[in-house]
């Protein structure tokens, strides 16, 4: 197949192209030109902005079978991307688990309504709106699949999630946990994410709007065992303590990752993943061990990636709760 991949210049995306060209098709990258991957194959370019329309109109030339898009954060990026190419006959949308109204019926199936999440604010508004600009835009018998992801692992990661534990960790530093740290999470790995993607690429063929909850099989961990995990394989001691301060560590309504007590949020967090695993989009058991392994090689092998600060999240937690913790 003929696939355009809007983004899969950066961690899933170019994981995600990988695996298309592992499968043999033909890979068009639409991006900024900022980053430039070493792929296994040849891949065609289209640089630009995605939110300029005359960046975009050259996709229109292109004889494509399908979309793969990674870098959707609008309704607006998503329905500007339609007008230029309203009949591509399947389009894939990168989603997120976020777009749920949070249920405390675990884990959460497909048809949970949508909310939007509140700890995740305009992300998980505009999330939403991707998705819902794709079901009123490509109507049967066009085809459209949503993975929905949960948390995203992986070796050098551009949002520090295992790095941010491991750092602290390797150096000593008591990890600080918001609420009680017991809520749960799933993740999903990085090649898994990617090789659901590209799998939802060839493998779904349902007319219309078809969403998937795609993760890692089995990798579900509170906060304080993915602690306890990291732990374990750097073969060191963990120092925890319980900040309180509900889902985000300080009571903030809207948990924001570059400014975190923690990287995840202490609020139960799983998707069901029936659908996915009898559509073939599941990838075979990995252990959060493995994983968390991967990341602290790359870790290790980057010396400037051990360097440090405490957030001014964690900072204010330390100082509401009166803790002297280096």
């Amino acid at each position: 197949m003929r696939v355009l991949v809007m983004g899969g210049t950066r961690f899933v995306g170019v994981a995600a192209v990988e695996a298309l060209l592992e499968q043999g098709h033909q890979v068009t990258v639409f991006h900024r030109g900022s980053r430039r991957p070493r792929w296994s194959a040849p891949v065609g370019e289209v640089l630009g902005d995605r939110t300029v329309r005359d960046d975009l109109m050259p996709l229109a030339a292109l004889d494509i079978d399908a979309v793969l898009d990674l870098s959707a954060y609008t309704r607006a990026q998503t329905a500007l991307l339609l007008d230029v190419l309203p009949a591509v006959p399947h389009v894939v949308h990168a989603s997120t688990i976020n777009v749920y109204r949070p249920s405390p019926l675990l884990p959460w199936p497909e048809d949970t309504p949508y909310g939007p999440h509140p700890l995740w604010g305009r992300y998980a508004v505009e999330k939403i709106g991707c998705e819902q600009e794709l079901r009123s835009a490509r109507p049967a018998p066009l085809r459209t699949v949503a993975v929905r992801m949960p948390l995203v692992l992986g070796p050098r990661n551009f949002i520090p999630r295992e790095e941010f534990v491991l750092n602290r960790l390797l150096d000593g530093a008591t990890i600080l946990l918001p609420g009680d740290g017991q809520a749960v999470h799933q993740y999903i790995h990085l090649t898994h994410a990617a090789d659901a993607l590209a799998r939802a690429v060839t493998t779904t063929t349902t007319p219309g709007f078809t969403a998937y909850n795609v993760a890692s099989p089995r990798c579900i961990t509170s906060l304080e065992g993915f602690v306890q995990i990291c732990a374990e394989v750097a073969g060191v001691p963990a120092t925890v303590r319980t900040v309180g301060g509900g889902p985000t560590g300080l009571d903030r309504p809207v948990f924001d990752q570059r400014d975190c007590v923690f990287p995840f949020t202490n609020e139960n967090t799983v998707a069901d993943l029936g659908a996915a695993r009898e559509a073939g989009l599941l990838s075979p058991f990995l252990d959060l061990r493995e994983m968390v392994d991967g990341a602290l090689r790359a870790l290790r092998d980057e010396p400037e990636r051990r360097r440090w600060e405490r957030t001014a999240a964690e900072r204010l937690a330390m100082d509401r709760t009166s803790v002297g913790t280096p």
